[in-house]
């Protein structure tokens, strides 16, 4: 177990003007600092509670060292080099001690599991525990691998003891409620900070419609589970009607190879740009952005793009988009992921000109989110939430 001071960092997000009702010591216990959207999300939590006068820590589980994320004012501990899950747990367990925290907070499957395991071992010496779960569960059991099924089988039994659950989206709390057991008094949905790093950005001097033809922007990594040759799918049906259609993408990943041969086959023109952070900084005027999963817990990309005004696609059965579009506003959620109903829903997606959504955005500001998870720390912690 190593512990390590705060090096220097990205300026932590601003806060809001209004003090805390009361200071906390707030503990978070995740995978790592760096490498997906979770990730993100707590080290923006943690630098907007710091900010706001909390004493804040993280315990990192993973043994790559990515102290070099840890926002300022943020103490880190890692137990990495503990043996298995009950050894991880326990470091946890004896860190509750040297953290005196308040209440700990975890995001993803793996993280929740160990620190509701150490808060068993603790017992009453453990802080209040709060646990937040980014994914829709069930809709990749299929064809998962046993480990993963086990995961979740634990997490089933373990879920619902937790003082309180966070969910990403309101469909994820919906499956948290029906398929986990976790009490609608003890769950609340939390919206992410999703703006948080496009909030500087000018809008994009769009050109909305079909007539310049269209950038398929898809912004995601290239997995199974994102479904990424629907992208070059489309665009073939878009060109049998006579619309112009390229597609960019950003993220990289494994298809790649089935990328290049999808559009080898179809004629569509494919650029590849790899994993890119400020992947919003390279639309194209006629950009519509299309995020073809099969699953989202959420959509960070969704509200990203909206946010520098260009509109985006989903498929409606990826449920957890549903947060992060508004249909006929910021974007479409096509029928089905069948190439015409994508095809329907990008042409629809074109003509829109992102009017008036301030306000919707403003729910996924960095002070937004870190407001409501602040009043849900208060609530647990204060015993005026159900526990």
């Amino acid at each position: 177990m190593t512990a390590s001071a705060a090096p220097t960092a990205a300026p932590a997000p601003a806060s809001a003007a209004s003090a805390p009702t009361r200071t906390l010591s707030v503990l978070f216990v995740i995978p790592s600092l760096h490498g997906g959207g979770a990730e993100f999300v707590a080290r923006t939590w943690m630098g907007w509670l710091a900010e706001r006068g909390h004493t804040v820590s993280v315990i990192t589980t993973s043994g790559k060292d990515t102290t070099g994320y840890l926002p300022e004012g943020v103490q880190a501990y890692s137990v990495a080099k503990a043996k298995g899950h009950f050894g991880k747990a326990r470091a946890v367990a004896d860190l509750f001690r040297v953290t005196k925290a308040d209440v700990a907070v975890s995001l993803q499957a793996h993280a929740n599991l160990i620190l509701l395991t150490a808060g068993e071992l603790a017992r009453d010496k453990a802080p209040k525990i709060i646990v937040s779960e980014r994914n829709l569960v069930s809709l990749g059991l299929d064809g998962a691998d046993l480990s993963h099924k086990v995961k979740i089988w634990f997490a089933r039994k373990l879920y619902p003891r937790a003082d309180h659950v966070i969910a990403i989206s309101h469909p994820v709390a919906g499956e948290l409620v029906a398929g986990f057991g976790v009490k609608g008094e003890r769950m609340t949905v939390v919206a992410n900070p999703a703006t948080a790093k496009v909030a500087s950005r000018a809008r994009v001097e769009r050109e909305p419609g079909i007539e310049a033809g269209l950038q398929i922007v898809l912004p995601c990594r290239l997995v199974v589970q994102k479904r990424p040759t629907l992208a070059i799918d489309t665009a073939a049906e878009l060109a049998k009607r006579g619309i112009t259609a390229e597609v960019v993408s950003f993220g990289g990943g494994p298809l790649l190879a089935s990328m290049n041969d999808a559009a080898a086959r179809t004629g569509v023109t494919f650029v590849d740009k790899g994993w890119v952070e400020d992947w919003f900084s390279h639309f194209a005027p006629n950009a519509v952005v299309l995020l073809p999963s099969n699953r989202e817990g959420f959509g960070n990309v969704l509200v990203e793009a909206a946010a520098v005004g260009v509109p985006s696609v989903a498929v409606s059965g990826a449920l957890g988009v549903a947060d992060a579009i508004v249909p006929g506003i910021t974007g479409e959620l096509a029928l089905t992921d069948d190439p015409s109903d994508l095809a329907d829903a990008v042409v629809r997606a074109s003509a829109l000109g992102l009017e008036h959504i301030d306000a919707w955005l403003d729910r996924f500001s960095v002070d937004s989110s870190g407001r409501d998870l602040e009043r849900v720390l208060d609530l647990v912690t204060s015993g005026s939430s159900a526990t």
